[in-house]
């Protein structure tokens, strides 16, 4: 006959074997909730990417646009033997460079006005001024009537790999860069001349209009201008 002390043992025991079930159901219970959150990240993480993606190709697209560009022609300053455009020889110097300022800016240089002598190339006048906006150099002095005025102008050649100021030209289009055959088609009474000991190949347009040439062949081309009267000549 089972006593009543091992009787309660059994009671405790199956009490301790119910209660250690019940733990077990419950952590089961914790576990799956834990699954079922992870489960939704890499829902979020899909979210994110194509956002990503688009963003990325909008950008790149756009740029070629917006770093093209092209060089405008200066208008205001036609090469001619009277002068450059309004700016007329023989006119106020301060004038003529207060013109031209307006049209291309500041000058890159200015040498103010200097003895004629200390430049060695035999200006006319006492005192000359040079004044230059990178290949377009202007040339005053008081020769003739010892009033400080516009003499003279060269334009070209080019010191880079495109002439500045761009595109200054006669009144029929011909400029630094046009060819000769181009240059004898605007002007049939052209004079070309060939090398010679003392300078390169050349053109003579009119009285205070000429230029250098690479060649005297239809398809060289015109490297500088000279208008009016400057140094050495």
């Amino acid at each position: 006959m089972m006593s009543r002390r091992t009787l309660v043992g059994l009671v405790c025991m199956t009490a301790l074997v119910a209660a250690g079930c019940g733990d077990d159901s419950s952590s089961a219970d914790t576990t799956t909730t834990v699954a079922a959150t992870t489960t939704t990240i890499p829902a979020t993480t899909t979210t994110v990417a194509p956002t990503t993606t688009s963003t990325t190709s909008t950008t790149s697209t756009s740029v070629p646009a917006i770093t093209t560009t092209t060089i405008a022609k200066v208008k205001g300053l036609p090469l001619s033997a009277s002068g450059l455009g309004d700016a007329l020889f023989d006119a106020d110097a301060d004038g003529v460079v207060e013109y031209v300022n307006s049209i291309l800016g500041i000058p890159t240089t200015d040498s103010g006005w200097v003895d004629a002598t200390a430049n060695g190339i035999g200006c006319p006048g006492t005192t000359i001024r040079f004044v230059d906006w990178n290949d377009l150099s202007l040339f005053f002095t008081d020769d003739v009537t010892a009033v400080r005025h516009f003499a003279a102008y060269t334009y070209g050649p080019a010191f880079a790999a495109t002439i500045s100021p761009y595109g200054l030209a006669t009144d029929a289009g011909i400029g630094v860069g046009s060819t000769v055959a181009e240059l004898r088609a605007a002007y049939p009474a052209v004079n070309i001349l060939p090398e010679d000991e003392f300078s390169g190949p050349s053109f003579g347009i009119e009285t205070g209009l000429r230029g250098v040439l690479t060649g005297t062949t239809d398809t060289d081309v015109i490297l500088s201008f000279v208008g009016g009267l400057g140094c050495g000549e």
